[in-house]
């Protein structure tokens, strides 16, 4: 679930069921998700990697997972683990990166005066 007030959230939140939603045409066009086919699938989804360089079952697990395609088996090692923590420690600079690349185009907001006209959105209205 994501908040409705952060659009990047949203938009990571609309690309996953975008994702599992051509996910289950391609295996299950009659919409009866259970079949192994749906499962090994749905497994390689959560085993791909993002932009961190980590996949969800790498963030969730902290390893990948066993699947059918091949990986090598120093992968599943602890030491290759430790290794791999940097997923971890790259996360707060890329959030930097990000935030810079967007204040470049950002401009401040504008001083409000008195007796001037705003409009204003209700928040707690369900749409």
């Amino acid at each position: 679930m994501s908040s409705s007030h952060n659009q990047q959230y949203t938009g990571h939140t609309e690309a996953a069921i975008k994702a599992i939603k051509h996910l289950i045409l391609k295996t299950a066009p009659s919409g009866n998700i259970d079949c192994e086919e749906f499962d090994r699938r749905l497994l390689e989804l959560c085993n791909t990697p993002n932009i961190t360089g980590c996949s969800p079952a790498q963030i969730s697990d902290s390893h990948p997972l066993h699947t059918r395609v091949p990986a090598h088996p120093q992968s599943f090692s602890k030491e290759w683990h430790a290794k791999s923590e940097g997923c971890d420690h790259r996360t707060p600079a890329r959030a930097e990166q990000v935030k810079l690349q967007y204040d470049q185009h950002a401009q401040p907001l504008l001083k409000l005066g008195t007796g001037q006209t705003v409009k204003t959105q209700d928040m707690t209205s369900n749409r």
